[in-house]
């Protein structure tokens, strides 16, 4: 009896000092017991709430909820478990969730309750927090267990998948349910499917998309996120899902795609790109079209300005970068330009760009967009449509309108140069029988053959045409009126050539009508109709022939022609043509020290030609290349003779003609001269002028190094009126620096010709040059060019170009009667 009266007293010492409330009452709710906590909890004194009917503290609307509640008690189901708002003591409301046991008689009749209540209110509000705020969102969420039943979902879930309520759906797997499937709607076996894979992996899932299947019966697409969820032993034991329709959103981005793949259609339809530079970023954004413009691949690009400066023209890029940095300047111009791009295979495009700059408010350039347009297409479309409009369809040839525009700017530009200009009008003899009798094409291939053989007669700067039908224009530009005639004659000459005209061989000369400018007229019109008149007057009378507007260069042409045909029977026939000798005198004691080789001709007549009436007549005929031979050949016999004879040893000099000098087999046929002489390679000096040494440097300096290797000199002839400069003189390999005549007359009457002559002698000096002057004719020129350091001297003041018998007789005298006797000639 102790023993158990110890346990009753422990027994009721834990009940009443239990934390949780405990409380017995009958069937009618009266109190008949309650703990310390019960009374603590409603704030009533100790032993207050003995006595009380608990069921009368509650709302009259709660009472028949209640009393039912207690009948609802069973021997076989006597424990039950509810929660309920209350009141505490200090007025609060709280949750309580109370467990109670019914305990019966042998009648089966209850005869009290036992009840514990535990304050769940921090647990309720939880509740009630989660299912407001699952309740208030527009995106689904549910929950699943480890095997994927539903567990709970919010109201948005229910809605979205079709289910009437939460309890419709929970307990019920939810892959089956609502079928999960891909984005092309076919189902995923429950092993694939990417929520099931969170149950699997404990990994989460984020933005993935997939199909729900709702009860309506459709299907809709979703973005999923899961979670899952582990137990203390961190096991899976469910997840929870939020999801989204994005129908609208899907429909939104296939529209923007759609529209995007029609915009990049059309681009490239336009050859048109865009691009987006962020400063702030420091890249560059492309459109796929740019990349094809550019002829790229997306990897092969850099998103740098760099990059893009790079596929820019090198010729262009100056001035891109230019336009670029005047556009990134706060007041400055649009970005504008057309320029020309280079793609890796080589190929040159045009392209157009235009774009704009955002600056912030300091001024400092934020982004800068714009669109680049290939428009290679369509600037060659301009040209083809340029050329068919200004040029002739059969010759491609300019045609009568662009020779207009051509020779308005022909006289411009020679009244800015103070030259002559010729105008020549061209109509061929006979075609009109080779057009009817051979038929239209045979005709088109003639004048195809003319247009070539013009072209190739016509000199630099010169411009062809075709005017219409037989008809052809030519402007030539020539250094003087004297050139006139020899320039006309010289276009002519392939006229008077066989023309092969598929099986037929043909005889077409021209007639050309010739005005010149300024001296028949200034006007660039009435230079037109005057060569055309003067055509037709040229067909009227013979034929084949030339007519001036002017009756004096009818003269000069005649004189011309006849002149020509009588070198070309003297050339050919090796008659008429001898050589003078001018000394080269040392400037310090009159010596000889070598002696020009002059060309001389006297005609059948027995008139002896000045040089520069028939030496330009050979080098424009050619007939120079088969003279030059012999004058080398003569020359350098004629100094083995001096030296055989015992006459101080002095150097033959030698004008090379273009044509010679341009020959490849020159070396080769010096070697055969010196040969053929037995005269020894440094006593041969040749001359070259400065316009044959800029036509083509490296041939020029391969040329001269044969020249130096076989020991034979080197000297630039007429130095200062051409346009050497000084990185070219360098480069070649020369000897001596001759000085023109031009400068040596004005030494006595213009100061700058003295300080010509200086810089001349000081630039021999430098580069170790021998220095002559040409044409000195006073002893006051050689006085200044003996103070000023000039090596040697040419001129009349020492001797006129003379037979080599003479020149013979002044080798032969002591060195200063040369100098005591000057201008002597035989």
């Amino acid at each position: 009896m102790s023993n158990s009266s110890g346990v009753k007293v422990q027994y009721e010492d834990l009940v009443e000092n239990h934390p949780f409330i405990i409380i017995c009452y009958r069937p009618d709710t009266t109190i008949f017991y309650a703990n310390r906590a019960a009374h603590e909890y409603f704030a009533a004194p100790a032993g207050s709430l003995l006595g009380h009917r608990w069921i009368h503290d509650l709302p009259e609307e709660r009472q028949p909820e209640n009393r039912a509640d207690l009948l609802r008690y069973t021997p076989d189901a006597p424990v039950r478990t509810i929660e309920n708002p209350v009141r505490r003591g200090d007025g609060a409301d709280r949750w309580i969730r109370w467990t109670s046991r019914a305990f019966f008689n042998e009648a089966a009749e209850i005869t009290h309750f036992q009840t514990l209540g535990i304050d769940v209110t921090d647990r309720k509000q939880g509740e009630l927090l989660r299912e407001n705020l699952l309740g208030s969102l527009a995106e689904g969420v549910f929950g699943i267990d480890a095997d994927g039943n539903y567990t709970f979902l919010n109201p948005a879930a229910c809605e979205l998948l079709g289910f009437a309520s939460e309890d419709e759906a929970l307990s019920h797997n939810s892959h089956e349910l609502s079928h999960h499937s891909r984005p092309d709607g076919r189902a995923f076996p429950a092993t694939e499917c990417p929520v099931y894979r969170v149950l699997r992996t404990g990994e989460p899932l984020q933005a993935c998309e997939e199909y729900f299947w709702s009860r309506a019966g459709h299907g809709f697409p979703v973005l999923i996120n899961a979670a899952p969820l582990f137990d203390a032993r961190n096991r899976v034991t469910g997840a929870v899902v939020s999801f989204q329709d994005i129908t609208e959103r899907r429909a939104a981005r296939e529209a923007l795609e759609q529209r995007e793949a029609e915009l990049q259609e059309a681009q490239q339809i336009a050859h048109l790109g865009n691009w987006i530079s962020d400063f702030d970023a420091g890249g560059i954004r492309w459109s796929s079209e740019v990349f094809r413009i550019f002829g790229l691949e997306y990897d092969q690009w850099g998103a740098t300005h760099e990059a893009f400066m790079q596929a820019v023209h090198p010729d262009d890029r100056e001035r891109v970068q230019r336009a670029v940095d005047d556009a990134l300047t706060p007041g400055g111009p649009e970005y504008d330009i057309e320029h020309r791009i280079v793609r890796p295979d080589g190929s040159v495009r045009i392209v157009y760009q235009r774009g704009s700059v955002d600056f912030d408010t300091q001024g400092r350039p934020q982004r800068m967009a714009g669109v680049v347009h290939d428009i290679t297409e369509r600037r060659e479309a301009e040209r083809h449509l340029h050329f068919i409009t200004y040029h002739d369809a059969l010759t491609g040839l300019p045609n009568r309108t662009r020779f207009a525009e051509r020779a308005d700017q022909a006289v411009a530009d020679a009244e800015r140069l103070g030259r002559p200009l010729v105008l020549a009008h061209i109509g061929l003899d006979r075609f009109k029988s080779v057009n009817e009798g051979m038929g239209q094409a045979t005709g088109d291939e003639v004048l195809q053959h003319v247009a070539r053989r013009l072209e190739n007669r016509l000199p630099v700067g010169g411009v062809l045409a075709r005017l219409g039908g037989d008809e052809f224009g030519a402007l030539l530009p020539v250094e003087s009126p004297g050139s006139v005639a020899g320039a006309v004659t010289r276009l002519l000459e392939p006229l008077r050539q066989i023309i092969k005209a598929g099986e037929h061989e043909l005889y077409v000369p021209g007639s050309v009508g010739v005005a010149v400018y300024p001296h028949d007229t200034q006007d660039a019109s009435d230079l037109m109709r005057r060569a055309e008149s003067a055509m037709h007057q040229a067909k009227r009378t013979e034929g084949n022939a030339i007519q001036f507007c002017s009756g004096e260069l009818n003269n000069d042409v005649r004189t011309r022609v006849s002149l020509e045909g009588q070198l070309r029977r003297a050339v050919d026939h090796q008659e008429g043509f001898f050589l003078h000798y001018q000394p080269r005198v040392a400037a310090g004691d009159g010596r000889i020290v070598g002696v020009e080789a002059l060309l001389r001709w006297e005609d059948g007549a027995g008139t002896v030609h000045s040089p520069g009436a028939f030496i330009p007549i050979l080098e424009e005929t050619g007939l120079i290349v088969e003279l030059g031979q012999w004058i080398l050949t003569e020359a350098c016999r004629q100094c083995r003779a001096w030296h055989q004879a015992g006459l101080p040893p002095v150097r033959v000099s030698v004008n090379l003609a273009a044509p010679q000098f341009r020959d490849r087999q020159m070396a080769h046929s010096i070697d055969r001269v010196l040969e053929h002489t037995q005269l020894s390679a440094d006593a041969l000096e040749l001359e070259v002028t400065e316009s044959m040494l800029m036509a083509d440097t490296d041939q020029v300096i391969r040329t001269l190094g044969q020249f130096r290797e076989r020991g034979v000199r080197v000297a630039l002839d007429d130095f200062g009126t051409g346009y050497s400069s000084l990185a070219y003189l360098r480069r070649f390999p020369l000897d001596v620096l001759k000085i023109d005549r031009c400068f040596v007359a004005d030494l006595e009457t213009e100061s700058s010709a003295g300080a010509i002559v200086r810089t001349i002698l000081s630039l021999a000096d430098n580069l170790g040059l021998e220095s002559v002057a040409e044409g000195v004719e006073t002893e006051a020129q050689q006085a200044f060019l003996q103070e000023a350091g000039c090596q040697t001297l040419q001129g009349f003041l020492f001797a006129r170009p003379q037979p080599a018998a003479d020149c013979q007789q002044m080798l032969a005298e002591p060195a200063s009667s040369a100098a005591a006797h000057p201008g002597r000639s035989a």
